[in-house]
């Protein structure tokens, strides 16, 4: 087993364990030019726990559906991501490629798969799913040197890859875990106050990192770093899409300066699955969203 697959496995068993034992615990449109950067000394109040500063911006462009709607009749369109620079020049999609796509292969379907923009022919990470509101997804993280077809990544058996589940922590809760080679993360719905630090974000979602450290008097207890936040506005959520839709992009935000001293490649990688599990999180909206249909 690599170790990275250790990595993982121990600290879900780790965390797993700590908790058991814890009482408290719009139509399609072309997208804008997205040349608005925010100061990286502002965003850093953004976070009521701990210190963020928001390192990366990307602009994740998702239609969603309104509210009441079935989801399973969008198209095939892909998602585009594209990243956010500040200056005078302007950043549009079109005149320059973005810097993720997420492809799916089926109408019908929400299993998908993360591309670099400049090479859509080759899957950094796989979404593997099957819709119900409680059913996990399953993630595959493929090795930068990886050769394989989008198709083979989503349908194929045997692949060179690290396989993670993305899972709710309860039936009633809406925040996912995922545990991977980089860490274990969460993914949750940010608080009021929180949304309000947020740029008065309509909806705010919160991506931390979860780790378990052992406190004075061998007391175990949860150390959360936030790793990036996903911020839908009227300034930053998609345009055409309205703060009552559900799946729908916003500004993504992410804070890398753990993975700043280690192998560049190492970056670049966990950009793409905060990318790729966002991605997910948006999704699973248009889940519920799809439930409250039927009910």
């Amino acid at each position: 087993m690599p170790a990275g697959s250790q990595q993982s496995e121990f600290d879900e068993k780790t965390l797993d364990a700590f908790e058991a034992s814890s009482l408290s615990d719009a139509e399609s449109c072309t997208p804008p030019a997205y040349t608005e950067e925010i100061n990286h000394n502002t965003a850093s109040n953004f976070a009521s726990r701990g210190t963020f500063d928001s390192t990366t911006q990307l602009q994740i462009h998702a239609r969603g559906v309104s509210f009441g709607y079935p989801s399973l009749c969008k198209g095939l369109d892909p998602i585009p991501v594209l990243r956010v620079h500040s200056g005078p020049s302007p950043y549009e999609f079109g005149s320059q490629a973005p810097q993720y796509l997420s492809l799916r292969l089926k109408q019908h379907s929400s299993s998908c798969a993360l591309v670099d923009g400049s090479n859509p022919a080759t899957p950094l990470i796989s979404t593997i799913y099957r819709w119900c509101p409680n059913r996990s997804f399953k993630m595959r993280i493929f090795p930068p040197d990886a050769q394989i077809s989008v198709e083979d990544a989503i349908h194929g058996e045997n692949l060179r890859c690290e396989e993670v589940e993305v899972r709710r922590l309860s039936l009633i809760s809406r925040t996912q875990r995922i545990a991977t080679p980089y860490g274990t993360f969460e993914w949750r719905y940010g608080s009021r106050s929180e949304r309000k630090e947020a740029c008065n974000a309509d909806s705010l979602l919160v991506l931390e990192k979860v780790d378990v450290i052992v406190a004075a008097g061998g007391k175990q207890e949860k150390k959360r770093t936030r790793v990036a936040q996903l911020v839908r506005n009227a300034r930053f959520r998609t345009p055409g899409t309205t703060k009552s839709m559900a799946g729908n992009g916003g500004r993504l935000m992410l804070d890398l300066r753990a993975w700043a001293g280690k192998k560049e490649v190492m970056a670049k990688e966990v950009e793409a699955f905060v990318v790729a599990s966002c991605i997910c999180m948006l999704k699973r909206e248009m889940d519920r969203n799809e439930l409250s249909v039927i009910v």
